[in-house]
């Protein structure tokens, strides 16, 4: 009888000791499901909402940067705004650019030169005034003139530079094609061409019914 009843209690012990275990699974699954996971997407949500914000508050921060950049260059395009209307300005300004050139080789005394107008000016997105340029003197005093009128705040190109030998001994003769460059200036607005008269001055034919009343 008592072989007989030992399994018995073996199983009795198993079923609950298995019972526990269930029991036990149920309670973590439980846990889990309904606490742990909400927690899980919250915190995960928490993570994409911060990683967003970061993310706008660098690009903020590198456009404010760049802003910063932007602000601090802005004196440095105003010069060069700047200088670049001097070397091609509105209009050929010729004169103006004689004066300068006079005034630049005036400071080298042993060079004679002139100046003539040449050619036929080109025309186009950017046009330029062709003029001959002849230099007389000593070649270091030569090359010093070109150099000066190269610096001038113009924007200009020599174009078929000659050099040969002066009739006086010891000086050379430099002639070249200089080309000055200058912005087409703005054609005023409107439809009507600059030749015509204004429209207040115009009449216009009298009709023939206006013929026949005057008669």
């Amino acid at each position: 009888m008592a072989d007989a009843r030992q399994p018995r209690r073996r199983w009795a012990v198993d079923r609950q000791q298995l019972l526990i275990l269930v029991a036990a699974s149920v309670m973590i699954g439980s846990f889990a499901l309904f606490i742990l996971w909400p927690k899980h997407r919250e915190l995960a949500g928490l993570d994409r909402a911060v990683r967003q914000q970061r993310r706008l508050l660098s690009q903020r921060v590198t456009a404010s940067q760049q802003g910063m950049l932007v602000s601090a260059r802005i004196p440095g395009l105003r010069k060069a705004q700047a200088r670049i209307r001097k070397r091609l300005p509105r209009g050929p300004q010729v004169a103006d650019f004689l004066r300068m050139m006079n005034a630049a080789l005036a400071e080298i005394p042993a060079v004679r030169h002139e100046v003539t107008r040449s050619g036929t000016a080109e025309t186009g997105s950017t046009p330029s005034v062709p003029l001959s340029l002849r230099l007389e003197g000593p070649f270091e005093a030569v090359y010093r003139s070109l150099c000066a009128i190269e610096r001038l705040e113009r924007l200009i190109r020599f174009r078929d530079v000659r050099v040969s030998r002066a009739k006086t001994d010891g000086e050379v003769r430099a002639e070249a094609e200089l080309l000055i460059y200058y912005l087409p200036q703005e054609e005023p607005a409107g439809d009507e061409n600059p030749g015509d008269p204004p429209a207040a001055s115009r009449r216009t034919a009298p009709s023939r019914r206006e013929k026949q009343e005057t008669s």
